[in-house]
C-alpha cells in the first residue's frame, strides 16, 4: 500500500463503513456546533451564566471536530494515519490562533486553544471507540 503521512491509495479509492461514519460524524458535529453557536451561546450570554468559557470556545471545539471528521471522510485515513490527521489539524488550529493578533481583526484567546484541544481529544476518543466497536467493511472500491 503506497501512500503518505495521512492516507494510502487504496483507502482513498474505497467506500467503507468507516468513511460513511466519518461523514456522518462531520455532519453531526457541524449541526451540534451551529446549535451551540446560535442557540446555546446567545442564551448563556443573555443570562450572564458562567459556563467556564464553553460558549466562548464552542466554535473551536466543535469546528475542529467537523474538520477532523470531514478530512477523514475525504482521505479515509485509518489507524496511525487517522491519528496523524487529528494531530495535524489540532496543531494547525492552534498555530492559527497564535497568529490571530497579526491578522486583520484577529484576536488571540486562550479559550479557543483549550476548545481546540478538547475537541481534538473528543475526536480521538470517538475514533478509538469506532475502532473498538465497529468492524470495518468495504462497500465499494473504485479502480
Amino acid at each position: 500500500m503506497q501512500g503518505n503521512f495521512f492516507t494510502d491509495k487504496t483507502a482513498v479509492k474505497t467506500i467503507d463503513r468507516y468513511r460513511i461514519i466519518y461523514l456522518g460524524m462531520a455532519v453531526l458535529s457541524f449541526v451540534i456546533t451551529e446549535m451551540g453557536r446560535n442557540i446555546y451561546r446567545p442564551f448563556i450570554y443573555s443570562n450572564n451564566i458562567d459556563d467556564f468559557g464553553i460558549a466562548d470556545s464552542i466554535g473551536n471545539s466543535g469546528g475542529i471536530m467537523v474538520q477532523v471528521f470531514f478530512t477523514l471522510a475525504i482521505l479515509n485515513s485509518r489507524g496511525r494515519k487517522a491519528f496523524n490527521v487529528v494531530v495535524f489539524l489540532v496543531i494547525g488550529y492552534i498555530l492559527y490562533e497564535i497568529l490571530q493578533p497579526y491578522l486583520p481583526r484577529g484576536t488571540f484567546d486562550w479559550k479557543d486553544i483549550y476548545g481546540t484541544l478538547i475537541g481534538g481529544v473528543i475526536a480521538l476518543l470517538v475514533l478509538f471507540l469506532l475502532k473498538k466497536t465497529i468492524k470495518n467493511k468495504v462497500i465499494y472500491t473504485f479502480n
